[in-house]
């Protein structure tokens, strides 16, 4: 791993000789590499990088990055619409710079700027990297303007099927007044939106179309995603009479339950049962599980009802937290205990692994089968994170 200082919202890395450490790219994102190699070597162009989801994205264009950006001085301008985006691009840059890809820097940093990181304000002309939400950037668009001044910027919009909203364009267009130059790469699963109004739209933005293209079902048959099954279950229990219409709303745009409904869904001790009692009624289909929990209380009551129920299959469970505290129990859980509960999954020791926020990316659980999402949500992206943790296919 790069050798990383500071914090986590500006961190200074170090690129690191281990090519052991190092993620080998497959031939679809080889291919990707190529393309856009052959683009650079336009002056300035607008374009977009479509893989699936769990197609690896986001390594593709950071690994390309490294080595013809950063490595060569230029400043990349990433900008993303969700928290949990910046902080994965963050770590794909941190844990990804090797000095056999970056033979003339030997420093480099990136900022993290969101409501949740750094702010604005803080940006530094010698930013190598900044990666900040959408909402925060567009409201503070002049901070930019010295990190700007004649720099050759590359300019990535992660789910780039947004860039068609005001927002977007609002910060295209000022990067590029305020740049000697800009590449501009849009990352995207689905480059087109619904409409035949939005198609265009986006086709006005992404001037030079489409660099590179693989579809899910190419990087299914090849064996590296595996092909999902969807199995519903109805709980049967309605919590929705005790939403308001602010609670409602704070739903459908941050994706953020009231707590007055996170207690109540995770102390239902029927749907706890019923949770585990689907798993334990097929745990030879099921096989290895990732089970993604509301809260540590919630995580705690299905772990107990788990390794209770499934003593005479043989099931043993454990759980982890992103939070130093046990809710349950008061007891401290460090990240060390984490690591070996998340070991003993991999070597097949417990069959249920249950967590809340640690999973959703970045940890490689190759063995696990079946994802039991027992927290609600409206996020696409949560929803493919943490489907995708059972999504890695026999190539991988």
């Amino acid at each position: 791993m790069s050798n990383k200082t500071d914090n986590f919202n500006c961190m200074k890395v170090t690129p690191v000789s281990n090519s052991s450490k190092r993620k080998q790219l497959y031939e679809h994102q080889i291919e990707a590499v190529k393309a856009l190699d052959t683009i650079n070597k336009k002056a300035e162009y607008n374009t977009l990088l479509v893989l699936p989801t769990g197609g690896g994205k986001t390594l593709t264009a950071v690994y390309w990055l490294l080595k013809n950006a950063v490595d060569k001085g230029k400043k990349i301008l990433w900008i993303a619409h969700r928290h949990l985006l910046l902080e994965q691009a963050a770590d794909t840059f941190a844990n990804n710079a090797f000095t056999e890809d970056m033979i003339n820097r030997t420093v480099f940093n990136y900022r993290i700027v969101s409501g949740m990181h750094d702010k604005p304000v803080h940006i530094k002309q010698d930013d190598s990297i900044l990666i900040t939400g959408k909402d925060s950037i567009v409201r503070s668009l002049n901070m930019l303007d010295k990190w700007l001044d004649n720099e050759e910027i590359y300019l990535i919009i992660d789910e780039a099927h947004h860039a068609v909203a005001k927002s977007y364009k609002k910060i295209i267009s000022y990067v590029k007044e305020h740049s000697k130059s800009v590449k501009m790469i849009g990352l995207t699963a689905t480059p087109f939106r619904t409409s035949e109004e939005e198609k265009g739209a986006l086709k006005q933005i992404f001037t030079d179309d489409i660099v590179y293209k693989v579809d899910l079902q190419e990087l299914i048959d090849k064996g590296i995603l595996a092909y999902p099954y969807y199995d519903e279950t109805d709980t049967k229990i309605q919590f929705s009479e005790l939403l308001g219409l602010k609670a409602i709303k704070n739903i459908e745009n941050l994706d953020i339950l009231p707590e007055e409904i996170i207690k109540n869904i995770a102390g239902n001790s029927e749907r706890n049962s019923l949770i585990v009692n689907k798993y334990l009624d097929n745990y030879e289909k099921y096989g290895q599980t990732i089970v993604f929990a509301l809260d540590i209380k919630h995580a705690a009551a299905l772990n107990k009802l788990f390794n209770e129920k499934g003593k005479k299959y043989g099931i043993k469970s454990e759980y982890i937290v992103s939070t130093v505290r046990d809710g349950a129990t008061g007891i401290t859980i460090s990240n060390k205990e984490n690591e070996a509960k998340i070991e003993k999954y991999r070597d097949g020791k417990i069959q249920v692994l249950i967590n809340v926020n640690i999973l959703t990316e970045g940890t490689d659980l190759p063995s696990t089968h079946t994802v039991f999402l027992t927290r609600p949500t409206v996020s696409t992206v949560l929803m493919t994170q943490m489907v995708g943790r059972a999504l890695r296919g026999l190539k991988a």
